[in-house]
């Protein structure tokens, strides 16, 4: 009995010890959690909560919200930041940047979660001394699909680095930081990801790319690109063949031909765009005006 009750009262003690290990607060690390919103209300609090565990800080650069966004942002105890609304996220970064305190900063936007595993690369990071930003693997997941290949895994995003050594431009669309020092790229692993879930339907991944091509578009018209038939056949056929062949999206079955097609669609209407925008520049043809309804 007495072996009996000596046992139990390790047990005892080691289930006490365990127990204890579980409810410990998790110190915080010193990063900063930035996150660009607009009208996020729906999605805002599930990015918070998958970090706010061991971050020392979060700073919202909010858009021009309409909805709740900056009730939420608030009942977290977050340090918000209004800037015009641009359209896209990366003009609003370098303001988050500038209004972090903290020696590191991480960001993600309000459809992203960090992974379980992305605390403990963040405490191995700022432990060194040496570096200077992280590239984070980026999983993402559209219309609740994950396809490993079609060249959107492991899709590098420099989310992660120290304040004092990084700019971040904004000028143009999915632009990345500029950081002055050693990066590397972190662990190929789920559990290290931002976990990107970015289209729920057709419909909202259709909403989108006309946004983002009408960007791509005064983007390409401002850099010069003048239309080309070629161009208009060989960049879309290009985009779908890097996706499903190069980079093995036949792997994922019908899902991944459907995000080669969806590529092969978006580029196409970039193309397209600046085709359009071509011929709103060009003065018309004596015959087109000729040709043209009378309008009373």
């Amino acid at each position: 009995m007495r072996a009996l009750a000596k046992a139990h009262g390790h047990v005892e003690a080691v289930l006490l010890d365990r127990r204890e290990t579980t409810i410990r607060p998790v110190p915080s690390l010193p990063v900063t959690l930035c996150i660009s919103t607009r009208n996020a209300a729906p999605l805002l609090g599930g990015c918070i909560d998958s970090v706010r565990d061991w971050v020392s800080e979060i700073v919202i650069v909010d858009m021009e919200s309409s909805d709740e966004t900056l009730d939420i942002a608030r009942s977290y105890g977050a340090t918000v930041v209004q800037v015009p609304a641009a359209g896209w996220a990366e003009p609003g970064r370098q303001s988050g940047i500038d209004a972090a305190t903290q020696p590191w900063v991480l960001v993600l936007d309000a459809d992203e979660r960090a992974a379980p595993g992305m605390q403990a690369l963040a405490a191995a990071c700022v432990a060194r001394e040496d570096l200077a930003g992280m590239q984070l693997p980026r999983q993402n997941f559209q219309f609740g699909w994950w396809v490993p290949g079609s060249g959107i895994w492991p899709d590098w995003q420099l989310r992660l680095f120290r304040r004092e050594r990084t700019t971040w431009g904004g000028e143009r669309t999915h632009e990345g930081p500029k950081v002055d020092g050693t990066v590397e790229h972190a662990p190929m692993l789920v559990e290290n990801a931002i976990v990107h879930h970015s289209f729920s339907s057709i419909g909202d991944w259709m909403a989108s790319a006309n946004r983002y091509t009408d960007l791509e578009a005064e983007r390409l018209t401002g850099s010069g690109r003048r239309p080309s038939l070629l161009r208009l056949a060989a960049v879309p056929t290009a985009r779908f063949l890097q996706d499903y062949v190069a980079k093995r999206g036949y792997r994922s079955g019908r899902y991944g031909l459907a995000v080669a097609l969806m590529s092969l669609c978006y580029w196409l209407l970039a193309e397209l765009k600046v085709w359009e925008r071509s011929l709103a520049q060009e003065p018309p043809t004596r015959d087109a005006v000729a040709e043209a309804p009378i309008r009373k």
